[in-house]
């Protein structure tokens, strides 16, 4: 079943283009109010332009900020790596960051040990639309009323196989009043992009309409 959802949409040339935008948006929260800034980051490529946004602000909006990572790999590389990797590594060097700024879900571990939402969440969309580890297929048991905020992925159809992911029902607790940025870039993402504007499936087959549809705050930002 169709349906209409206002949604705004940010075309750029490329995906470092969105890295002065990310500080924009987090220099704003920063002035709407004094606590933590909690901001929910993908990993992968899509974590590239959101980390060099967020490392151009100000020393004094760092150190305020708590990064939580929406999926974890559990073998091979990490995401949490590739976090480092992309420039959190040398600002943790530079003492500009701490360790414990980055959050990273575990098995048997709260998570978001936090009331209300996050501040700011950005969602990389993949070739299937899946966001964070919430493959095809994962919705709607993650998001049962009696879901955790954080499950583990076994059987991933993109590798690695073993996997711990951000729920459904988490992003409802914790992001429902949340500026959501689902990033739809590089070629590779065409099908899944046009798919999610055609907006004729549910979160079931294709993921990232799960915002929409359930009336999050969304912004598409594409480089398409």
């Amino acid at each position: 079943m169709q349906y209409i959802c206002i949604m705004k949409k940010l075309k750029l040339s490329d995906p470092g283009a969105f890295a002065p935008l990310v500080s924009t948006h987090i220099r704003e929260v920063a002035r709407s109010h004094d606590k933590p800034i909690r901001i929910g980051v993908p990993g992968g490529r899509g974590a590239i332009p959101v980390i060099q946004g967020l490392l151009s602000c100000e020393q004094e909006i760092l150190k305020r900020v708590e990064l939580y990572l929406v999926d974890e790999r559990l073998t091979g590389p990490s995401n949490r790596d590739t976090l480092l990797d992309v420039g959190l590594a040398k600002a943790i060097e530079e003492g500009l960051f701490r360790v414990g700024q980055l959050h990273v879900p575990e098995p048997e571990h709260p998570f978001f040990t936090f009331d209300g939402d996050l501040d700011l969440l950005y969602l990389g969309v993949g070739e299937d639309g899946h966001v964070a580890s919430l493959f095809p297929g994962s919705f709607p048991a993650l998001d049962a009323r009696d879901c955790s905020e954080t499950a583990i992925v076994p059987d991933s159809p993109k590798p690695p196989p073993e996997r711990i992911t951000v729920t459904w029902r988490a992003f409802r607790d914790h992001a429902g009043k949340t500026p959501v940025f689902l990033l739809f870039f590089g070629e590779g993402k065409r099908a899944s992009f046009e798919r999610f504007l055609a907006a004729k499936e549910s979160p079931s087959t294709l993921p990232c309409l799960f915002f929409p549809r359930e009336w999050f705050s969304v912004t598409i930002v594409t480089d398409l």
